[in-house]
């Protein structure tokens, strides 16, 4: 987890411009951080922002273009605030704000999503993070002159938002340091007055920039409310040639800031005034340059000093002092600084072939940044120069570039000007001269730019070996991550294609958008981004592929992404998405201080930009999307794919068959009766060379009713005339999804199937051949025409969509059923052994899952298929993808009641078939409870529960799943004795049928321990509990996620019989546990720690709670939203420990709006509700609303139904009674004390903390009444034993011993 700070915040002001301001600012970082500190430097001056450029040589000139800054925080905050009251007022409700958290906007005030740090190495662990302005685009102006700050202020909240911007600042910065812009205004007070811990007054001398500064400083002072801000007056631009008037402004300017700075002597303010000024120097006025480069260490009279002694008073004392570095350093440092002179020297000509882009991408980016100057040129193209101008040309050489001349030897211009670079393998000839070429071959990054610029003749500085260049990823290291189809060796033409999609990339990237390549079926998008995909493979160290057709397994492509990047298992595939995405969208930034990793995600055919809208990150990197829809041109920078150039028919066309074979006008012939349709070429292409066919004779057969019909007729019936098992296949496929595993097509079922359509391959299953050698020789038969792609890196095989919608139409529906039903048994045979639980099984059913729906599975007959269907079901639960699963599990539903309706009542088939669908039904419930639908889910599960026990007995095994899930439903609605009453039943049932030691008698004792533990039997919970991870240790092991799931559940018990210690070490485990197996932000992790965070606060660890509480929290809320059962629980427990902390206002608030999420999601008179609403009534009467404390809790008295001796009923019962004895009615309110007491001696025993706190408040209220010594000193002794459990500090036994009730305030167990 990130380190936590208290960090500082520290404005630079000016009221005039030219004061130097941000010079200072830019020094006094760049000594924090060499001091080991980690410093985030904000511009903040947004109307003419410029910070950047005092760091220039050490940042990234992309990486400056392209990311955002102050203002895109700001505008996301508004735009989420404005979206969240549109869906308010669509919703009917006049404000949003009753369905949100109060800290809903944390996620948003986080300054890491936009700051970057510059390229130098500090000693001591420094760093210097810079968060620019705002990105500069054309639409940035607009956006600061356009924004209403005081609607900003007023209506969207802002105050919050920046208050969580600070807070932000201060948890991961040492010091903030922000350059605010000139003058009096919104955007300045938020810099002076809202953000600061240290305002940095900076003025010049002239009465004008005294006043101005002196007026800001006074109102600054007068708005320091609860938090005292440090103002420092600082004397800029000093003139030492003017000493009479520099001490006579001096004066004046002492005197205007009389008393400042605070908190200091006379003499001290005295000895300030005296030392601390900057003094002026021409040199720094005609460039941003640092004087911690530009000026010699030690020097007292230096503008390095000057900034040395302000850090020193900014960090009152702590740091004073750059520490020194290296002299040939610094002066190397400065030297790029300085403005180098435009002189006519000459222009480096890049040339390469389009292969090789990447690579000269990099050089350019290498040569620029040492200052040549650099124009590229693909191949032969002429340079874009202007005649007479002096150039020398640099070729990159590798086996594309071969292999595009007709030549095999280097190029050599003459005068010896020309340089080669050798980016591959390939090596020069022996007679090249030397000094003329370098190869950057397996060289590692530092070692080539070396190399590349020695050969340009860039001189090094003495007594350094490597120059400090900061550039693009070097290509030479390939993408680690990288999973995109083969490439196809064939790939022919579309070069400009190519370059615009290059280019397209790289600037929505920096916009963070998606470009999407739009075109027809068989254009060749899928093709053109493979190929995209490996030839800048260089550019990239993350490449991923995902197929988005179907659309249910995006969200598995995605999470697959997680394990590649080394990412933490998750327990379910949402929560595995978020982790990617939030990887993704906070790259790692590399050892070598390299650019940030740079990624590329490619989602292939997809249909609607829904379908992918929720697993796209947020950041910098490249999302590129395949699609038919023309509709993505809103929603993305769209490129239209069209058909071949005929130039590119033709070449692909007599590079397919031969061009001994074919001649360019044949080629041209066939083109144009293909219509140049890139898949309809390349199947033309493979007829010809597999046939042998003359041309001639083959645009003969070419009917003119189009090629779309005919190319597919001539393929189609060569195959089956060739090989009837080749074309069964092909049919089979035709019903597949497009991207089928070998590893499917391989298995017994697959030659068993073809068998009986073609004797050869009947012949060879009875000879006991291999299957998976008769897939494979009947797969190469169809591939030979072109008609699938084999991909040996991927291990599929790839079927068109046109030749599987052309295969489906040549069939009569018969041929079509016979088909799906040969597809079913096959997937049915393909079925692995166990459950869907089972990891090993989990990994071959995702081979099954996308060929359910195009093979028509919901409507199959076949029981195992329809096993099939609810084991798919039951894995998407698994999974985490509630909706997906319950709309999938509502088609089934529909698709087995028609079928059933079509059976006699009486046959087998009935019966079986009824038996699935009510375990199905079953499958639908556990996804209604996991979406919030709990009456639903409870209707569904009580009718399945009745019919199952009438058709298959009440032991039956489904019989029992249904049962269990059952009781989930009656607690999450909270009918806790009638859960109890059937959770025993299921146990005894379960004991009986499986055993003590079964995984699913497990279950059941887990749940029946959670009724129980509802129910507020601690004992009998704890009891069950224990036995369960003694067995579970045994049967699962120690780290398996059931047992820690039951381990959580035991500390709760733990907790709530009052051992506190054993309730905190067990979940600190539980919470280590997870964390090792899912990493510290993944559900159960978080879940865990809102557990742990409850039981410190129950051990007096308020401070730890806290923190736990507002990290968990936090978590949940941006992981899951504010309405999951998790995040409510999470938030009522930290609204809980908010008002031990006596954070009263915070706690009514929180306290307020999660009765109201409460009441949304499980319904008015939930127990959940009336356990917030106790806790409401505490933070109510402290906040000094007596009566409607008083009222609420007599209302929560009368609707909590749990039975008296409950732990809720108790809890609100001893809070009413304390109301009402400090209302006055003392005698009343200790006979509630008495009654309540009882029960809790009887409930929990005599030494329970609660009984403790209840026996405590009793001595208090006899104290009271008789105002005699005896209530007093039992009083002392029950809070002394108190302290023995809770230790001494906790509020509970500092209110007794200082005479003041102890309200009770609880948590809610999870159902």
């Amino acid at each position: 987890m990130t380190e936590q700070r208290d960090g500082q915040v520290v404005t630079f002001y000016s009221y005039k411009g030219g004061t130097g301001r941000t010079m200072a600012l830019a020094n006094t970082a760049w000594i924090l951080a060499a001091n080991g500190q980690r410093v985030l430097v904000a511009d903040w001056d947004l109307e003419s922002p410029g910070l950047h450029r005092f760091f220039l040589p050490f940042l990234d000139s992309e990486q400056v273009a392209s990311t955002g800054g102050v203002m895109d925080l700001i505008l996301e905050y508004e735009w989420a605030n404005l979206k969240r009251r549109r869906e308010a007022e669509a919703a009917g409700r006049a404000e949003a704000a009753e369905s949100r958290p109060s800290d809903w906007h944390r996620h948003l005030a986080k300054v890491q999503k936009y700051a970057f740090s510059v390229g130098w190495e500090f000693p001591g662990g420094g760093s210097l993070d810079l968060l620019l302005a705002g990105r500069h685009n054309p639409d940035y102006a607009t956006s600061v002159t356009g924004l209403n700050w005081d609607n900003f202020y007023n209506r969207l909240g802002g105050a919050f938002f920046f208050d969580a911007l600070r807070e932000d600042m201060k948890r991961h910065y040492d010091w903030t340091l922000i350059d605010s812009r000139t003058g009096i205004s919104d955007v300045a007070e938020i810099c002076t007055i809202h953000l600061p811990d240290v305002l940095v007054d900076c003025f010049t001398l002239s009465d004008q920039g005294i006043d101005g500064a002196a007026t800001v400083a006074t109102r600054v002072r007068g708005y320091e409310g609860r938090r005292a801000r440090r103002v420092l007056p600082v004397p800029m631009r000093v003139d030492e040639g003017e000493k009479g008037k520099a001490d006579a402004g001096r004066a004046v300017a002492m005197q205007r800031f009389a008393g400042l700075p605070g908190g200091m002597t006379d003499a001290e303010r005295r000895e300030y005034w005296l030392t601390v000024e900057v003094p002026y120097r021409a040199y720094y006025a005609y460039e941003e340059t640092l004087a911690t480069f530009g000026d010699v260490p030690g020097s007292r009279t230096t503008l390095l000093s000057a900034y040395e002694t302000l850090t020193g008073h900014i960090t009152a004392g702590r740091i004073s002092a750059l520490p020194r570095i290296d002299e040939t350093l610094r002066r190397r440092t400065v030297a790029r600084f300085e403005r180098k002179p435009a002189v006519a020297d000459e222009l480096i000509v890049l040339r390469y072939v389009p292969e090789d882009q990447v690579w000269a991408e990099w050089v350019q980016a290498v040569l620029t940044t040492v200052e040549l100057r650099v124009a590229t040129a693909v191949a032969d193209d002429p340079p874009p120069v202007r005649p007479g101008l002096a150039t020398r040309e640099v070729t990159l050489v590798s086996r594309a570039y071969r292999t595009a001349r007709t030549e095999s030897a280097d190029p050599r211009p003459a005068a010896g000007t020309a340089l080669t670079v050798y980016v591959d393998a390939t090596t020069p000839t022996p007679d090249a001269p030397i000094g003329s070429w370098v190869s950057l071959h397996e060289l590692a990054a530092g070692e080539a730019v070396d190399r590349l610029v020695q050969l340009l003749g860039v001189v090094m500085p003495p007594g350094h070996t490597r120059l400090d260049v900061r550039v693009a990823r070097y290509p030479g290291t390939r993408a680690r991550v990288f999973n995109p189809p083969s490439r196809n060796l064939r790939f022919t033409g579309r070069e400009g294609l190519l370059r615009k999609l290059r280019e397209e990339l790289k600037a929505a990237g920096s916009a963070g958008v998606p470009v999407a390549l739009r075109g027809g079926p068989g254009i060749g998008k899928t093709q053109l981004a493979i190929e995209y995909a490996h030839r800048f493979r260089g550019a990239y160290d993350i490449i991923w592929w995902i197929q988005a057709d179907p659309p249910q397994f995006v969200d598995v492509g995605v999470a697959d992404l997680g394990a590649e990047l080394g990412l933490p298992r998750q327990p379910t595939v949402p929560e595995m998405i978020r982790a990617v995405r939030q990887r993704l969208s906070r790259p790692e930034r590399r050892p070598d201080g390299g650019p940030p990793e740079q990624w590329l995600l490619v989602f292939d055919n997809v249909d609607h930009y829904e379908h992918v809208r929720d697993y796209l990150p947020r950041g910098v990197g490249h999302v590129l999307v395949t699609t038919r829809n023309q509709d993505w041109g809103e929603l993305a920078w769209a490129l239209d794919v069209e058909a071949f150039q005929r130039a590119e028919s033709v070449t692909h066309l007599r590079a397919r068959i031969g061009a001994e074979s074919i001649t360019v006008p044949e080629a041209e012939q066939v083109a144009d009766a293909v219509e140049n349709v890139p898949i309809f070429v390349a199947m033309a292409g493979a007829w010809l060379a597999d046939t042998g066919t003359p041309v001639a004779e083959y645009l003969a057969g070419l009917e003119r009713s189009g090629p779309d019909t005919n190319i597919w007729d001539l393929s189609l019936q060569r195959l089956r005339e060739g090989s009837a098992g080749a074309f069964r296949l092909l049919q089979l496929a035709s019903v597949l999804a497009p991207e089928i595993a070998l590893e499917l097509l391989y298995n017994d079922e697959v030659a068993k199937v073809i068998a009986a359509y073609d004797p050869a391959v009947a012949a060879r299953v009875a000879d006991r051949v291999s299957e998976r050698d008769i897939a494979a020789a009947l797969v190469q038969r169809i591939n030979r025409l072109a008609l699938v792609k084999v991909d040996l890196h991927t291990h599929q095989v790839q079927v068109h969509r046109l030749l599987q919608a052309a295969l489906r139409s040549r069939m009569t529906p018969a041929e079509l059923t016979g088909v799906k039903q040969d597809v079913h048994r096959i997937l049915a045979g393909s079925r692995p052994a166990g459950e869907v639980e089972d990891p090993a099984a989990q990994a071959r059913l995702r081979l099954l899952w996308p060929h359910l729906d195009g093979a028509d599975a919901l409507s199959s007959p076949d029981d195992n298929v329809r096993q099939l269907i609810i084991d798919r079901i039951r894995y998407i639960y698994l999974n985490g993808g509630y909706a997906q699963g319950d709309r999938y599990a509502e088609q089934a539903d529909a698709a087995w009641t028609q079928l059933l309706a079509q059976l006699g009542v009486d046959t087998a088939e009935h019966r079986a078939l009824q038996v699935q669908l009510l375990h199905l039904r079953f499958n639908r419930a556990n996804l209604l409870r996991s979406l919030g639908r709990f009456d639903d889910a409870r209707r569904l599960d009580e009718e399945t529960l009745r019919a199952q026990e009438q058709l298959i007995g009440s032991t039956h095994p489904y019989t029992l799943m249904t049962a269990g899930g059952y009781g989930g439903d009656l607690r999450a609605i909270g009918r806790y004795s009638d859960a109890l009453e059937r959770d025993l039943r299921t146990y005894a049932a379960s004991v009986e049928v499986f055993g003590e030691d079964h995984r699913r008698t497990l279950i059941a004792a887990n749940n029946l321990a959670a009724s129980y533990r509802l129910m507020g039997d601690f004992r009998r919970a704890l009891d069950g509990d224990e036995a369960t991870f003694r067995r579970l240790r045994v049967v699962l092991g120690p780290e398996h996620p059931r047992t820690l799931l039951t381990a959580n559940n035991l500390a709760r018990d733990l907790r709530e019989a009052g051992d506190y210690e054993r309730a905190v070490a067990l979940s600190q485990t539980v919470v280590a546990g997870y964390r090792k197996l899912f990493g510290d932000q993944s559900h159960d992790v978080l879940v865990a720690q809102t557990n742990l965070a409850a039981s410190l606060r129950s051990a007096g660890e308020i401070a730890e709670a806290a923190r736990l509480f507002d990290d968990t929290y936090h978590h949940l809320l941006v992981g899951l939203g504010p309405l999951s059962p998790d995040t409510l629980f999470s938030r009522l427990s930290r609204g809980a420990n908010l008002l031990l902390k006596g954070e009263l206002e915070q706690a009514r608030v929180e306290l307020a709006e999660t009765e109201t999420q409460l009441v949304q999601v499980f319904g008015e008179g939930h127990p959940y509700v009336l356990v917030c609403r106790n806790n409401l009534t505490v933070a109510m009467w402290d906040s000094g609303e007596v009566a409607a404390a008083r009222e609420l809790a007599t209302a929560t008295a009368v609707t909590a139904a749990l039975g008296a001796t409950h732990p809720l009923s108790m809890a609100v019962a001893n809070n009413l009674a304390v109301y009402t004895i400090l209302n006055g009615e003392v005698e009343a309110g200790r006979e509630q004390l008495r009654v309540v007491v009882g029960r809790l001696r009887e409930t929990l025993g005599e030494d329970h903390p609660d009984t403790l706190r209840g026996r405590g408040n009793l001595a208090l209220a006899e104290q009271t009444a008789t105002g005699g010594g005896t209530g007093s000193n039992d009083r002392i002794r029950l809070a002394d034993r108190l302290a023995n459990r809770i230790g001494q500090h906790h509020p509970s036994v500092v209110n007794l011993r200082e005479g003041r009730y102890v309200r009770r305030v609880i948590d809610a167990h999870p159902y």
